[in-house]
């Protein structure tokens, strides 16, 4: 039985799946996180561990091929402990690319397209005629507009712009302020310069919640993530020189969980572009690697 494996890492699991060559799921690994940037060692000792525990079932194959799609790995200088590794390890070809090209792949199944996604970061990724174009991916220093990031900190500044105007606290900041108990609005500064992106963006459950209960700033909020998030989309398509029959995927709890932000994005795509092919199925990112190691052995 000859085989492909397909290895997701984030920030948080590393995830690989071995895939028959027709693209049948055989067997899968799980580890910890696989972002080289976050502790380069661990992460490349948990990337291995999920390729071997995936390996570990298949009794009688041949694995043709390894596909590893890696958070942060555009930005990691010198890739070469991984690639060691992985040569002793396994001694088999293998691609590395970035988290984002395989969860693209996997949307859209090796074809031509855009996928937008929006979690904690957000950014756009297009593929015409083998040309690979990008808008976003920033990160929160430079602009992550329309991520959970970004969204949470709307409401964070708002609230410090409420305190400096003498305003009346809004439900928002009062809410804000009881899910980190704290009593006063410049209490905000010891949370936010001492939390992650991630402990920020977790701050958007609570107002997508005062969203549903009619706060116009929340329920604005919300809109314009998507506005932003559409804006990369078509950034990306005009990059493309993609004018017509465009298939735009999407992916993030942001862009597929929250209806306020899926319905101003794909409102403000069909401004500009009336035939889009939306996609919004929830795919392992993992059958990226399938497609694009499917193109290195046929």
């Amino acid at each position: 039985m000859n085989y492909i494996i397909g290895v997701d890492g984030g920030g948080t699991k590393t995830e690989a799946v071995a895939y028959g060559v027709a693209g049948n799921k055989i067997s899968e690994g799980k580890a910890g996180y696989g972002n080289l940037l976050i502790k380069e060692e661990q992460a490349i000792t948990n990337i291995i561990r999920a390729i071997e525990q995936c390996m570990a079932p298949i009794v009688s194959g041949n694995c043709l091929y390894i596909c590893l799609g890696l958070a942060g790995f555009g930005g990691v200088k010198d890739p070469q402990n991984l690639k060691s590794a992985l040569t002793k390890a396994f001694n088999l070809p293998y691609t590395i690319v970035n988290d984002g090209i395989i969860a693209h792949a996997a949307l859209l199944k090796g074809k031509d397209g855009i996928l937008t996604i929006s979690g904690t970061g957000a950014v756009s990724i297009g593929v015409r005629n083998g040309v690979e174009k990008q808008a976003g991916g920033w990160g929160h220093l430079l602009g992550d507009e329309g991520s959970g990031y970004w969204i949470a900190m709307r409401a964070f500044i708002n609230s410090t712009k409420e305190e400096d105007e003498g305003l009346k606290q809004s439900q928002l900041t009062a809410a804000i302020l009881t899910k980190l108990g704290y009593q006063h609005v410049g209490d905000l500064k010891k949370f936010i310069y001492s939390a992650t992106k991630a402990d920020i963006a977790a701050f958007v459950p609570l107002i997508i919640e005062q969203a549903d209960a009619g706060d116009p700033f929340s329920q604005n909020i919300l809109a314009q993530a998507g506005y932003h998030l559409a804006k990369k989309t078509l950034d990306v398509c005009r990059k493309l020189n993609a004018e017509e029959n465009v298939t735009i995927a999407i992916k993030g709890s942001i862009l597929t969980h929250i209806p306020m932000v899926q319905s101003s994005f794909i409102k403000h795509i069909k401004l500009e572009k009336s035939a889009v092919n939306f996609i919004v199925d929830e795919v392992s990112s993992t059958l990226g690697c399938y497609y694009i190691a499917l193109k290195q052995i046929s």
